[in-house]
C-alpha cells in the first residue's frame, strides 16, 4: 500500500488544560464542549466561498485534537481569524452557561511545512513540533497561571515568516520568546495569551 505524498499544511495542535482532574462527570463536559468549541470555529471556514473547498484533516485523541489545512488557506488567515479570532469566540459561547470549574481552556500550538495525510493518521515535522510545543513547561505554566480561556504557542520559524510577516495585523499581536525543551526537541517558541473578557 502507498503512503500518500506530502504536503504543504498548516498543524494546528489543540490539548485540553487540566482535563484529567476533576471525575468523570468532567471529562466527559469537557470532551463535548471540546467538540462544540470545533464545530463553532470551523463553521465559519464552511461559509467562505475561497477556503471551504480547500483540504482540512481533523484528527481526534481524547482531550487533544490535531488540524491540518491545505496550503489553498493561508496560514495567516488561519492564525488570525480560526485561531486567535473563532477559537475566542467558540469558547466564550461554549463557557457561557458554566462555572470556571467546568471551563474549557485550551493550549494551543501551531506550525507548518510538509505534512502526510493517510487518513487516520497524520505525521510530519509540523506533527512533531506542535506536540513538542504544546508540551513546552514555560507555556504550560503560563497558560495555567493566566486567566485566558485559551494560549497560543507557535514555532520561530511560523513565528518569523507568518507572524512577523504582517499579514492580517499578525505583527502587532504581542508574541513573546520562550525556551522550548522537551525530549530531544530544542527550539525557540513564541507564545501570546489573549485577554479574557473578564466584564
Amino acid at each position: 500500500m502507498s503512503v500518500p505524498l506530502a504536503t504543504d499544511c498548516t498543524v494546528v495542535r489543540l490539548d485540553v488544560v487540566n482535563s484529567s482532574s476533576g471525575g468523570r462527570r468532567r471529562q466527559a463536559h469537557l470532551d463535548q464542549a471540546l467538540t462544540d468549541a470545533l464545530d463553532i470555529a470551523l463553521d465559519t471556514l464552511g461559509h467562505h466561498a475561497l477556503y471551504a473547498p480547500v483540504q482540512r484533516f481533523q484528527r481526534d485523541d481524547g482531550d487533544s485534537v490535531t488540524l491540518a489545512f491545505g496550503s489553498g488557506i493561508p496560514k495567516a488567515w488561519v492564525t488570525s481569524d480560526i485561531v486567535l479570532r473563532e477559537f475566542d469566540l467558540a469558547l466564550a459561547e461554549v463557557n457561557k452557561p458554566f462555572n470556571d470549574k467546568y471551563r474549557l481552556r485550551l493550549r494551543v500550538a501551531m506550525d507548518d511545512g510538509a505534512t502526510v495525510i493517510d487518513p487516520p493518521h497524520i505525521s510530519g515535522g509540523p506533527v512533531t513540533t506542535t506536540a513538542r510545543l504544546i508540551d513546552a513547561e514555560p507555556f504550560r505554566q503560563a497558560v495555567a497561571d493566566a486567566p485566558e480561556d485559551f494560549g497560543v504557542i507557535v514555532s520561530d520559524r511560523f513565528h518569523a515568516e507568518v507572524v512577523l510577516s504582517g499579514e492580517r495585523g499578525l505583527d502587532r499581536v504581542p508574541f513573546r520568546p520562550v525556551d522550548v525543551v522537551v525530549k530531544d526537541f530544542h527550539q525557540t517558541g513564541w507564545v501570546y495569551l489573549p485577554k479574557r473578557d473578564l466584564g
